[in-house]
């Protein structure tokens, strides 16, 4: 989702911001709610630019974890995606505490969010094979601070087979309990796809933290929109605290885009996004809610739209949220690399 930071890339940036009167920052509050923050890193190796983001002042002031989604569940066992191992994982985990940060390690299957059944269905209610997964995540545990559970979409069926699951892994690993990446229902039965495969009641003292997914809002609904929006991502947690108890809970906020075209769609970074409206010569336009859209016609003279956020509207949409949700409601950032560049230096001046 990245695109190369070159001198290019900077007037781009410059351009597209100012475009939008950004050059002085008008459209942004003047602060907003001060909240733990935590980032998801969706590997076991960081890249030149997710280094030097990770590294920075303006983002050690506004993260305190990184989720590295790195453990790959294959043939019933849970490890480092290749070519990491667990010494190159171990010494990048080293780093980022030397950084300030606490690093949890993510468990995820790596299929696409709307294959069905999963494999995790078969796997997770046969409790031989549960016990030989639970072992080896409860083995990788002690390298980070935490384990942090990234379930593809569940059959309904598998909801008891899943309650157990996270049951024995939390037991078999006392001292750091479990987080889990949970789907963004807003009734009950849920409105996600594969969503009651999921009991936030029944789950909720096995948790360490819930991370509700409020990302790609628009992602199957065929009609074109922002990747997220602060009303949505309200009702999905004003929803979910009371299932949670005194479980922490956090958002989602995506820092990529969504490119829109004929009969597909596709994650987009903030450069990409500004360069395409830049080769195309088209205006940048910004909504009520602040997003920004554009639409253009592609190389097969097919209409696409792109929707994406900057530090504007994404701090526009945190100042929203704080009309509704209390400060200990944390922000999960999504998406690392494909952020506006000026976000992290935005968010440092502005939290409160």
């Amino acid at each position: 989702m990245r695109s190369a930071f070159t001198s290019l890339g900077h007037l781009l940036i410059l351009l597209g911001i100012c475009a939008l009167g950004g050059c002085g920052n008008s459209g942004l509050p003047d602060s907003v709610l001060r909240r733990n923050g935590t980032l998801v890193v969706e590997s076991c190796t960081l890249d030149p630019w997710q280094q030097n983001t990770l590294f920075s002042e303006d983002t050690r002031a506004v993260v305190s974890e990184v989720i590295l989604l790195c453990l790959y569940i294959r043939d019933d066992l849970a490890s480092p995606a290749a070519p990491a191992d667990r010494a190159s994982v171990t010494e990048l985990i080293s780093q980022l505490r030397q950084q300030g940060y606490r690093v949890q390690l993510g468990v995820t299957t790596g299929e696409p969010t709307d294959k069905t059944p999963s494999k995790l269905d078969a796997l997770l209610r046969d409790p031989a094979r549960r016990a030989v997964l639970v072992a080896s995540i409860a083995s990788a545990a002690p390298l980070s601070d935490g384990i942090v559970v990234s379930p593809p979409q569940l059959a309904v069926a598998t909801e008891s087979a899943f309650r157990l699951f996270l049951t024995e892994l939390a037991a078999a690993i006392p001292s750091r309990r479990v987080g889990l990446f949970a789907p963004p229902s807003i009734t009950s039965p849920s409105d996600i796809p594969g969503g009651d495969a999921i009991n936030l009641s029944a789950l909720r003292s096995q948790l360490s933290h819930a991370y509700l997914m409020t990302l790609d809002l628009h992602c199957c609904e065929g009609v074109p929109g922002p990747t997220t929006s602060a009303s949505w991502i309200s009702e999905v947690a004003l929803f979910a605290k009371p299932l949670l108890g005194s479980t922490p809970l956090a958002v989602s906020l995506p820092l990529y885009g969504t490119h829109f075209g004929k009969d597909t769609q596709r994650p987009v970074s903030y450069l990409e996004a500004v360069g395409i409206a830049s080769r195309e010569h088209i205006e940048i336009l910004r909504n009520e809610e602040g997003n920004l859209h554009f639409n253009y016609l592609d190389q097969s003279g097919s209409v696409s739209q792109i929707y994406f956020d900057d530090a504007e509207s994404t701090l526009r949409m945190m100042w929203q949220l704080d009309k509704s949700l209390s400060a200990e409601v944390g922000i999960l950032y999504y998406g690392l690399g494909a952020e506006d560049p000026g976000l992290w230096g935005e968010l440092k001046e502005r939290m409160k």
